[in-house]
């Protein structure tokens, strides 16, 4: 259970949502390394596998979570079990909307009675950080008996906005969550879904736009990151981020980092011109085939005197997502 702030203020957090359009990558380890440098830095981080139909979070912290994660209840139960509610308590939609504040007070107390359980679904990595630091994941859902195929089919999104209040519990779940942790970031669905879009436009603060230096690659997260602008109905902060970066051939890779710098023109406007060319030079994630058989944590396996040196990669991206000049692992 998330720890308790008696007497202290309660939390401004933020909540990032790592996407890409295209699957391949490196989005979730990115997210995974991220979330385990912020907590070692002493804050309270929540990581929530929303590609519900590829899940693949747990694959990083299973060594830190009992059983692995995968046969805990999660995202999609939490919803379904909200669904369910929402049906029974037999709300008149036409009062609703008309505005009768004891069908608003119905609405509320119902959202705020499983918004307050989200907590439970929450599991905290056996772990000791400094500095009071925790890092907690909330599963998909139970993924080892054959109920969630048929639980996350039943989804439907649209009756879940349009009559089981879905905006609202959405809105109610990401106070809550910018409430209980320093940071709560979001592995979202690859490419144009309604998913995608609760996790890109509805949730963050913060959008990590990752993608690969091909043509569609760059083109599909520019496409995304415009998308973003134009529906979110507030500032969303987006970093594109260029990853699996192979400098064998280092006439495509200026090609293509200079394509995507031209795509995102307009979306950096936070920076200078100066600070802009910096961010491009600095922001890249390697390709290195040494983290491509296993999902394992550099923040955890890599040596001080490894050749394979993704850590520093995912330390610069901490430091851009929490605004300070450097988002180091402690030693």
């Amino acid at each position: 259970m998330p720890t308790e702030r008696a007497g202290q203020p309660p939390r401004q957090g933020k909540i990032v949502t790592f996407y890409s359009f295209k699957g391949g990558t490196g989005r979730t380890m990115a997210l995974a390394n991220v979330a385990w440098i912020l907590a070692a830095n002493g804050k309270k981080v929540l990581t929530a596998d929303w590609d519900l139909e590829s899940p693949g979070l747990h694959g990083f912290f299973q060594p830190y979570l009992h059983g692995g994660g995968r046969e805990k209840p999660g995202i999609i139960d939490f919803i379904r079990r909200f669904e369910w509610a929402a049906l029974d308590a037999r709300i008149n939609p036409e009062e609703l909307h008309a505005g009768r504040e004891e069908s608003r007070n119905a609405v509320a107390a119902l959202i705020d009675e499983h918004i307050s359980r989200i907590d439970d679904y929450a599991i905290e990595l056996n772990w000791e950080f400094p500095g009071g630091g925790a890092l907690y994941f909330l599963s998909p859902g139970n993924q080892v008996n054959d109920d969630y195929q048929a639980t996350l089919s039943a989804l439907g999104w649209d009756n879940f906005y349009d009559n089981l209040y879905g905006a609202q519990f959405l809105d109610a779940f990401r106070e809550h969550v910018k409430q209980e942790y320093d940071y709560a970031l979001i592995d979202s669905r690859t490419g144009l879904s309604d998913i995608a879009s609760i996790c890109t436009v509805h949730l963050p603060d913060v959008v990590v736009d990752c993608f690969t230096l091909s043509v569609q690659g760059i083109e599909g997260a520019a496409m995304t990151a415009t998308a973003i602008r134009e529906h979110a109905g507030r500032d969303i902060t987006i970093f594109p981020v260029p990853m699996r970066v192979d400098h064998t051939y280092e006439g495509d890779v200026r090609h293509g980092m200079a394509y995507a710098a031209a795509q995102f023109e307009g979306f950096l406007t936070q920076m200078s011109e100066e600070e802009q060319h910096r961010y491009w030079a600095e922001v890249e994630v390697p390709y290195v085939p040494a983290y491509a058989y296993e999902e394992k944590l550099a923040a955890v396996g890599e040596p001080p005197d490894s050749q394979a040196k993704l850590l520093p990669c995912y330390e610069r991206i901490t430091a851009r997502i929490t605004g300070e000049r450097s988002g180091r692992f402690p030693p």
